[in-house]
């Protein structure tokens, strides 16, 4: 594993010193990553979030609806390797791997703790983003205070099975014949344990957004991007974004449709937390909590968010953000 220092050095962009409003460049591995770092106080415990897809760049959705997060938390939110900020014509496809991304989050985790002086940090997975979570966190216990899983992905050959079939079951109970011809050809060939064209993921997806099963009805992905934080829309970049998720699922999502949990993270040595939105079947929520209830940790908790989908840090913020900060904070003392 390489580890390199700041391309450009870490830019303190506040008057006050104790503040920090960066955005970096960081060498991780070869090659660089934009590295966002928000606190109102860098004696603040460090939180890393890693973000989903793969490839689904979401610093923006962090930073508008979770500041709050910042008033106690150092808050680190990146683009992984080949997504947005992070994407490059030159990365070699055979290095998007999970394997790779979590050498780059280990690269930036050692950075972080050196440069705020930690022995330990906070490390919070959502969507994708909690398969290189829980891999970190098994490998790696000693270097974290707690994890949360947020929209934990488990199986995702059982994942895919649960979403299909809701969208199905809706389909039939609304008699919407297009989406069931739509739906019963799909099923015939997706998901599968060999080849899984990613044609057949966005189908999926299309219809499963169309039946509420990643937004609970009367919330929508609309308003995720409203009144979008100044200092994340400067740096939003809807072309990189774009051609960094099309590049990273194509690249990983084979290796994706093998995870298994179940399999191989049985146990993690230190507190666990997830977060499950009551509407989400796109990392089914039942799945995540039948893998909570099998998983042996020191501590666990599982908290329900009853008006989310897939997106509850974003759609209830005000109930998250007080989880972080009254809750799970608090495992540091």
């Amino acid at each position: 594993m390489v580890l390199m220092a700041l391309l450009f050095g870490w830019q303190i962009c506040d008057a006050q010193i104790n503040v920090v409003n960066e955005y970096n460049r960081i060498v991780l591995n070869d090659f660089e990553h934009g590295v966002f770092i928000k606190s109102n106080n860098v004696e603040n415990p460090v939180l890393l979030i890693l973000h989903g897809g793969p490839g689904f760049s979401d610093f923006y959705f962090w930073q508008t609806h979770n500041k709050d997060l910042e008033k106690r938390y150092t808050v680190v939110t990146y683009d992984q390797r080949g997504t947005g900020l992070s994407y490059n014509d030159a990365i070699p496809l055979e290095s998007m791997t999970f394997n790779q991304l979590e050498n780059d989050a280990l690269s930036l985790i050692q950075l972080l703790r050196e440069r705020f002086k930690k022995d330990k940090i906070y490390l919070l997975g959502y969507s994708a983003g909690t398969i290189i979570g829980i891999n970190l966190v098994k490998k790696h216990p000693s270097l974290f205070y707690a994890y949360v899983g947020v929209g934990q992905v488990t199986n995702l050959y059982l994942n895919e099975k649960i979403s299909l079939r809701y969208s199905l079951q809706q389909a039939k109970m609304l008699k919407d014949s297009t989406a069931l011809a739509q739906l019963h050809e799909l099923t015939k060939r997706y998901p599968s344990h060999s080849k899984n064209e990613l044609a057949d993921l966005y189908l999926s997806r299309k219809w499963l957004r169309y039946f509420h099963g990643d937004f609970c009805k009367g919330t929508n992905v609309g308003q995720l991007y409203k009144d979008m934080d100044k200092f994340a829309k400067k740096h939003y970049n809807d072309t990189l974004i774009s051609k960094g998720q099309s590049f990273t699922m194509e690249a990983m999502w084979d290796e994706v449709m093998k995870v298994d949990l179940f399999k191989t993270a049985e146990e993690l040595e230190i507190p666990v937390y997830f977060v499950a939105g009551r509407c989400d079947y796109n990392a089914p929520s039942t799945l995540a909590f039948k893998y909570y209830k099998r998983l042996k940790a020191p501590f666990k908790k599982f908290i329900w968010f009853e008006n989310s989908g897939h997106y509850a840090p974003f759609v209830e913020p005000d109930k998250f953000n007080r989880i972080l900060l009254d809750e799970i904070l608090f495992l540091e003392k």
